[in-house]
């Protein structure tokens, strides 16, 4: 009964209870500051430390491509060359007609594949016409006629690389060409002139009447040539060669022919031909942009 009692007083007293907040100063407290990761070069493996990043970059390209050796390229390339051909006159007439030879430019555009920096084939298309040429000689200025061809034509060579420069890591150094060039000659119509002349030695000398008949048309619709050749390439950068050229050229059929008969007082005639196989020589320069190539590490 007593502790009945003593529980009934204690439940009857007030109870109070205090809720304390507790605020937390924060003023003090700083954030760490925000760091930024930042790789830099190593400087033992940058011997000059005042080289810019341009110049680093493309000397440890270098420097890999250097652990490679080249396979395969492929490459483009527009050539220009300053050419001569001429052609053959079987009879002058006594000095009558001649004919020289003919010196011009060329260009062209090429595609090229290299093997191992040893072997190149190339093809394109090369703009170089077969010229003819007749003079004849008369006072106070002699007359001159030219001809040519379309001159569109399909050359194919095949290059090998010699000298010391054929161990190098590109295309730098000499080579040798051989090659065939297919000439469209076109279908040209026949052109014909006509001459006459006097001729007399002395006042009571028989004045004798000359006749000249020339006619010129296209030989073969379609001709070729052959080719020897020797070259020199140099790296310009890793995309670009610039190439120097010295060329010899025999033609295999007649392009053009003229076709000539030389009469003296309509009884005695003589014949003559003139014809043009494109035989010559050429001096080129061709820049080079590689497009493609392939590599395979070197072995050590």
């Amino acid at each position: 009964m007593k502790h009945r009692l003593l529980l009934c007083f204690l439940l009857s007293l007030p109870t109070s209870v205090i809720a304390q907040e507790v605020v937390i100063d924060t003023n003090y407290y700083v954030p760490p500051i925000a760091r930024r990761r930042v790789l830099t070069a190593d400087p033992d493996q940058n011997p000059n430390p005042y080289e810019s990043d341009k110049t680093r970059q493309r000397r440890i390209k270098t420097e890999l491509l250097n652990q490679f050796n080249e396979t395969q390229v492929w490459y483009a390339a527009v050539e220009g060359t300053l050419r001569g051909d001429g052609s053959v006159l079987s009879n002058s007439f006594n000095g009558l007609v001649g004919s020289s030879g003919k010196t011009t430019g060329s260009a062209g555009v090429l595609m090229g594949y290299t093997y191992r920096n040893a072997w190149v084939v190339e093809t394109g298309v090369t703009y170089a016409p077969v010229h003819l040429n007749i003079t004849i000689q008369s006072s106070p200025t002699p007359y001159v006629f030219n001809y040519q061809t379309i001159g569109y034509n399909i050359p194919l060579r095949i290059k090998r690389r010699i000298g010391s420069g054929s161990k190098g890591q590109n295309g730098t150094g000499f080579w040798v060409s051989a090659g065939a060039w297919l000439l469209p000659n076109g279908n040209n119509q026949p052109d014909a002139l006509h001459f006459t002349g006097r001729s007399g030695y002395g006042r009571r000398a028989p004045v004798d009447t000359l006749l000249l008949s020339i006619n010129t048309t296209t030989a073969n619709r379609i001709s070729g040539l052959a080719e020897l050749g020797i070259e020199y390439a140099t790296r310009l950068s890793s995309s670009l060669e610039l190439a120097f050229s010295l060329r010899k050229y025999w033609g295999m059929g007649n392009a053009l022919r003229s076709d000539m008969v030389y009469t003296v007082n309509g009884a005695s005639e003589t014949k003559s031909t003139l014809t043009a196989n494109g035989s010559g020589w050429g001096l080129g320069i061709g820049l080079r942009y590689i497009y493609a190539r392939q590599h395979e590490l070197k072995k050590r």
